[in-house]
């Protein structure tokens, strides 16, 4: 089943830039908070043939503008989980990438679907996010709008510079970014049984808030192969093209091979 053939709540949550009817795997791309799916587009002219990316949408970004942006991991795992349903009973082949806030969802994801009984993820990487758990408890989300700039800018330096400069863009980002803040900040880690599927970690050499040994923590949450890496750069490491690059290569390598 191609994603045009798919239920409308299917096609709500999932954008594909470019559509390959042949691939054989899918790539379930998370991004970090505050981003949106097109942070992906510049990686589709660097994956197989085989492999078919589709970035996650959640509420409140590109098409879905209009809709209120959610608060919490289940808001998100859970209606994703039913969406992705048919296509994962059609074509069962999947794999997830998720950075920083996007590396919660996706693992989060993986066990809502073995809840669910649907096909398991071949694959799990998580980017720029020490294990489920592990990390500074940090509480953004409750400051100011003006604190909030100041303390993402502080922190990651992740509000670009256009948007910062554009009163109207920043309106409508802040909400968006204040509602993936509670998700990251507020989560509880339930007690449930390690995954079964491949985990890679990966991080930036001089993230400030991911580690070696933050990393080295996701070989707990599966019973399956672990691998972690670093390359220079920092928390958005995966950003410039060097590391972009590198993050590519070993997703590449990562990826079940075509059968």
């Amino acid at each position: 089943m191609q994603l045009q053939d798919a239920p409308e709540l299917t096609r709500t949550w999932l954008a594909c830039p470019r559509p390959r009817p042949d691939a054989t795997i899918r790539l379930l791309c998370f991004h970090h908070a505050g981003g949106s799916p097109s942070s992906f587009r510049p990686w589709l002219d660097e994956l197989p043939d085989h492999v078919e990316l589709l970035a996650v949408r959640l509420a409140g970004r590109e098409a879905r503008l209009r809709q209120t942006p959610v608060n919490s991991v289940a808001e998100v795992v859970e209606p994703l989980a039913e969406a992705l349903a048919p296509l994962l009973r059609a074509s069962p082949r999947l794999a997830i990438f998720g950075h920083s806030m996007g590396a919660l969802l996706g693992f989060e994801l993986a066990r809502e679907l073995r809840r669910r009984s649907l096909p398991r993820p071949e694959l799990l990487v998580a980017s720029g996010r020490n294990g489920p758990g592990v990390g500074r408890k940090l509480e953004l989300h409750k400051l100011s709008d003006k604190q909030l700039i100041d303390e993402v800018q502080r922190i990651y330096g992740g509000i670009p510079k256009p948007i910062l400069d554009e009163p109207e863009l920043l309106a409508l980002t802040l909400p968006v970014l204040r509602a993936d803040l509670t998700i990251n900040e507020t989560h509880t880690l339930s007690e449930e049984a390690p995954l079964d599927i491949p985990i890679r970690a990966y991080a930036g050499v001089d993230d400030p808030h991911v580690g070696k040994a933050g990393l080295e923590r996701w070989a707990e949450f599966t019973t399956a192969s672990f691998e972690s890496g670093q390359f220079a750069g920092d928390h958005f490491y995966l950003a410039p093209a060097p590391g972009m690059r590198w993050l590519l290569d070993k997703l590449r390598a990562d990826l079940p091979a075509q059968v």
